[in-house]
């Protein structure tokens, strides 16, 4: 009798144990070389959103609101700077650097996006109207350590992907960047948009407008045939015309425009990642 009980006991605690034993999901490279990505606020906090790249696809993409944080490049000796700051600016344009460890960051949609957040009560803190994530080059985010973790980002995975991982990525981005400016002129777009409710058209237009200024101003601006096709991507939303919001999850609610600009955003750039898996799998990783 006493062998039956410990039999059944153990078979129960392999089923909570499979049930709660999930492994970890893949790194992500954020991809947005000397890029600033905008935060947009609503209620008590502001988002802006990145553009990203799954550098281990034999692991699962993240689900939406999987915690990530930096991987530090100094650790691992990659000879690149942390590559985040975090940016206020006042009223009169002043900069300040705002501290970096008062930032959240999560997959926003699957490995295609993260979101990056902060509390709105830091800007008033810091004395600033606006705040801006400054990217000087491509880093690499892993996911927040769980108990309970299966199969986690070991030391050895961590230094794979901000090593020849992230360079096969690179020379992926490079051989397909128009896909990639595209793709960042539509999340310009999306981060210009307000938050928590429907934008206007004249919003929709002036939030396009600002995606396009950013791209102009950086080392040499931007291209027509970009704006062309980021033109034609953010086009095919408009046939949306938002009376109402839908909601998602259960604390958030997202207008259907921000979901279809979304969704063309991720379809540029899983083109690119589909590219980078094959170049992986090809030299037998």
């Amino acid at each position: 009798m006493r062998l039956v009980l410990i039999a059944v006991s153990a078979a129960v605690f392999s089923l909570f144990a499979a049930a709660g034993a999930q492994a970890a999901p893949q790194t992500l490279l954020l991809v947005a070389q000397g890029d600033d990505l905008h935060f947009t606020c609503a209620g008590e906090h502001c988002s802006a959103e990145g553009t990203s790249l799954c550098l281990q696809y034999e692991r699962a993409s993240p689900t939406r609101g999987t915690p990530y944080e930096l991987v530090n490049e100094a650790r691992y000796a990659t000879g690149r700077p942390t590559g985040l700051t975090l940016i206020g600016q006042t009223a009169s344009g002043t900069e300040k650097t705002l501290p970096l460890e008062s930032m959240n960051i999560a997959s926003e949609r699957d490995h295609m996006a993260v979101r990056f957040r902060i509390d709105k009560a830091l800007l008033a803190a810091h004395g600033v109207q606006s705040a801006k994530l400054r990217v000087t080059h491509n880093v690499v985010l892993a996911p927040v350590w769980g108990p309970g973790d299966a199969n986690p980002q070991l030391e050895s995975d961590l230094e794979l992907s901000v090593g020849p991982m992230r360079t096969v990525a690179e020379v992926t981005l490079k051989r397909q960047k128009t896909e990639v400016r595209v793709a960042h002129i539509v999340r310009d777009t999306l981060n210009a948009l307000p938050r928590g409710r429907v934008a206007t058209n004249d919003e929709r237009k002036t939030a396009f407008d600002s995606a396009l200024t950013l791209h102009a101003q950086k080392d040499g601006g931007v291209l027509q045939r970009d704006v062309d096709e980021a033109r034609k991507n953010i086009a095919s939303c408009d046939f949306i015309n938002d009376g109402e919001m839908w909601y998602r999850g259960y604390y958030e609610k997202v207008s259907r425009y921000r979901g279809c600009l979304g969704q063309r955003h991720d379809n540029l750039i899983k083109d690119v990642n589909q590219t980078y898996w094959k170049s992986m799998k090809g030299a037998g990783s």
